[in-house]
């Protein structure tokens, strides 16, 4: 395994978002929401459409109010997917105008095909990204398991970590905000053993999942942390959902990708579960105020 510090590419993160639109359709929820829902006071199981998009909306709303966004603010989001948080953003009228990254050409014309108000969506890794001015707010939902690749130590993942937290504090107007969800390894496992093989193989390739600690030491010279939770259920929750609607669109999803690629999307969306069932790994959701300045921290 060749280490890399760059994660994903646009071809890595093709090979898994790029199966086809219309086949995840099928299965998520009418936003397209590709990340853990947030299931508070929802009872019902979340096969039902309608149930699946509340516990959806509730998480993109939540990172909404997380990051504090003005009215008519500034929003950039990073690893914006299929723009379910841009288009509730405008739907609300949270923002002004807002900016969505992502790697995914799929993706992308889906964002285009919404005609967005205020809404400019760019096939472009953050890495490379100039904002043509401060933002308010950035949101970031499961795009930074992809940020660094496995076979790192774990002081070169947090230097890794530490580039993008400098990236956001250039971005950001003072006292902006991050609001920052991401699957972590919360077990003694590590993105070189069988589990992070797992996700670097079969589902993420060239991703390797972050731990709190490491996240936490990239973001202190550039970001106060205000809040942080752990919510393993609601991902349990959310890939029960997503499996159930899945086997039940088996005929129609195997026309689209072909038998194979279904029973593969099957097996890790089952195996992902158990992991999060075993406590392997977990669900972080972090928000953070941007420091007036970075902070020189003692080596």
């Amino acid at each position: 395994m060749t280490p890399t510090t760059t994660g994903a590419t646009a071809t890595d993160i093709e090979f898994h978002y790029d199966v086809g639109n219309d086949f995840y359709a099928l299965w998520l929820d009418e936003t397209l929401s590709y990340s853990a829902a947030l299931w508070d006071g929802i009872e019902d199981d979340g096969s039902q459409p309608d149930v699946l998009a509340q516990a959806q909306r509730a998480k993109l709303r939540h990172h909404l109010d997380q990051s504090a966004l003005p009215p008519g603010g500034r929003l950039l989001d990073v690893g914006c997917g299929w723009g379910g948080l841009l288009a509730l953003a405008c739907e609300v009228g949270r923002a002004g105008a807002a900016t969505g990254l992502t790697l995914s050409r799929a993706q992308l014309a889906h964002v285009h095909s919404l005609q967005l108000p205020g809404v400019q969506a760019r096939l472009e890794d953050w890495r490379s990204h100039v904002p043509e001015s401060p933002y308010d707010a950035i949101v970031s939902i499961e795009a930074f398991e992809a940020f660094a690749g496995p076979g790192l130590t774990p002081a070169e993942r947090v230097r890794t970590y530490a580039d993008f937290f400098s990236a956001c504090h250039s971005w950001l107007v003072p006292g902006g905000t991050l609001s920052l969800q991401t699957i972590a390894f919360d077990a003694g496992v590590d993105a070189d053993g069988p589990v992070g093989a797992f996700f670097a193989s079969d589902v993420f390739p060239a991703s390797a999942l972050p731990r709190l600690a490491e996240i936490t030491a990239a973001c202190d010279a550039h970001f106060s942390v205000t809040a942080i939770k752990s919510e393993p259920r609601d991902y349990i929750r959310t890939l029960r959902a997503w499996s159930a609607r899945l086997r039940a669109e088996r005929d129609h999803a195997q026309q689209a990708v072909g038998a194979d690629t279904y029973q593969r999307y099957r097996l890790y969306l089952k195996a992902c579960e158990v992991l999060f069932l075993r406590g392997e790994v977990t669900l972080y959701r972090v928000s953070m105020r941007r420091r007036t300045g970075p902070l020189r921290l003692p080596v």
